[in-house]
């Protein structure tokens, strides 16, 4: 917490977007020039570490981002650092703004609500961060189940039970099932939000499983892979996202 006589505020940015945390800390810059960024990293396990070791006064944290999401590490953050969330989805924020965070930004960034976000902040500094420590994430009222797809010149509605594994593809995402692959223009980001997360659990930028057609999983240079069912091919497990694979 920035105390008087305490040298210049220090903030952390944790978003996984390079363009969105770059276009972030240099409006910051201009906003507010005695703002220090003492960290600007792209997953939440980063983030938490990050916090802990170099105990900045605030945190803008994006809601969605590998390894844990910006309300796990508020949480852990809880009473320690002033919260500021980034979101695509305005209802995730809103319950933390009731909560005790600072205030929440909407994705693409807005510098002039940046700029009332900043106003906010200089005038909490001197109090105790909130406790976010009960904060939840919401999960989406219905997970997604179906989706339209592309396969050829064909459109196909398939079930998402059905599909192995979701996997950027250039502009679109390949969908993968054990009968066929199709195309679909949700990027990886955005069905993260929509799958049911007991289900499905992203294991890299680019991938996202179907848990119950994990074929098996093994260590491999202090790393993870995975191969599904009926594939041969073994996916990588970024390090953010191997946190869900310690029960296995």
């Amino acid at each position: 917490m920035n105390l008087p006589g305490k040298a210049s505020p220090r903030a952390l940015i944790a978003e996984d977007e390079t363009i969105l945390r770059d276009e972030l800390q240099a409006a910051l810059a201009r906003l507010w020039p005695e703002l220090e960024v003492v960290a600007a990293v792209d997953d939440g396990i980063t983030a938490a570490q990050a916090i802990a070791d170099l105990q900045p006064d605030l945190a803008f944290l994006d809601v969605r981002m590998p390894g844990l999401t910006g309300i796990d590490v508020a949480r852990l953050a809880s009473q320690n650092c002033h919260i500021v969330f980034l979101t695509a989805h305005n209802d995730y924020a809103i319950d933390a703004f009731d909560q005790g965070a600072v205030d929440y930004l909407l994705k693409p960034l807005d510098v002039g609500r940046l700029a009332l976000a900043v106003q906010r902040l200089k005038q909490r500094l001197t109090q105790q961060p909130a406790d976010l420590s009960a904060l939840q994430i919401k999960k989406p009222d219905v997970a997604l189940r179906w989706i339209q797809a592309s396969v050829g010149q064909q459109i196909r509605f398939i079930n998402v039970s059905d599909v192995l594994c979701f996997r950027a593809d250039a502009k679109y995402t390949k969908v993968l099932t054990g009968k066929l692959e199709a195309h679909i223009r949700t990027t990886i980001k955005d069905l993260a939000v929509q799958l049911d997360g007991d289900r499905f659990w992203q294991i890299s930028r680019s991938n996202i499983v179907n848990v119950a057609a994990i074929a098996a999983v093994q260590r491999v240079d202090g790393g993870l892979s995975l191969r599904l069912e009926n594939e041969m091919e073994w996916l990588a497990v970024s390090q953010p996202y191997q946190f869900q694979f310690r029960q296995m």
